[in-house]
């Protein structure tokens, strides 16, 4: 893989702390654009400084809409992968080395052994059992632009979870590879562990039926 075949979408809000260690750490791998969410601290100062390529939302959208932001915009460039990764220095860089290992995929999950909440254990349960599908609230993922590009991709408020089963009901192959995590040393960028449970836990029923009607909706387009 040639390191311009790879952008790099990093969705960043308060991230002053992390931000330039996580963009020296990941920047050999690819192209990087990070999406600054109406930061109120020094994260945009410091991306100027580093003149990192970025995005800003002139008011605070949320990370979902904010991720999309960035993969809407480098699905107009050539790049052959996108990956999303996060600003809070949690993720290992190191998992960028799967681009080597894996010629062929539509989607590369970062699986966590842990999460930091327990409706992600909830979430990650449902859809391991009913789709196969370990960590969908994983910040680490790898997309074959080809994919993304048969499908629509707009912000539905389930954690942007509805295009990994876009993907799957299209026949796309998804890995799972473990990714190693550290935990932060400050507070969640989500809000308090009880808003982002119910956040999560209200997504759960929310993407379990919009994947009933994606499931019908491409079998009838493959038939």
């Amino acid at each position: 893989m040639g390191r311009f075949s790879l952008g790099i979408i990093i969705p960043a809000r308060n991230e002053e702390k992390t931000i330039k260690k996580v963009i020296d750490s990941i920047k050999k791998y690819g192209d990087i654009v990070v999406v600054d969410d109406s930061s109120s601290d020094k994260t945009l100062s410091i991306l100027k400084k580093s003149r990192t390529k970025y995005l800003r939302n002139y008011s605070h959208k949320g990370y979902e809409e904010t991720v999309l932001k960035g993969i809407k915009h480098l699905l107009k460039k050539n790049y052959k992968y996108i990956a999303t990764f996060d600003a809070d220095g949690e993720h290992d860089h190191k998992f960028f080395l799967n681009l080597k290992k894996n010629s062929s995929f539509d989607l590369i999950i970062g699986q966590r052994k842990s999460f930091n909440r327990f409706s992600e254990y909830l979430f990650s349960f449902i859809t391991n059992n009913l789709f196969n599908i370990k960590d969908p609230c994983s910040g680490l993922k790898i997309y074959n632009t080809k994919i993304l590009k048969k499908i629509n991709i707009k912000n539905e408020n389930i954690l942007n979870t509805s295009i990994i089963f876009k993907i799957k009901f299209l026949g796309g192959k998804i890995i799972h590879k473990i990714l190693k995590v550290k935990k932060r040393k400050d507070g969640s960028r989500l809000g308090n562990k009880l808003i982002v449970n119910i956040n999560i836990i209200y997504c759960i029923f929310k993407l379990l039926v919009k994947s009933l009607f994606l499931k019908t909706m491409y079998k009838k387009i493959h038939k």
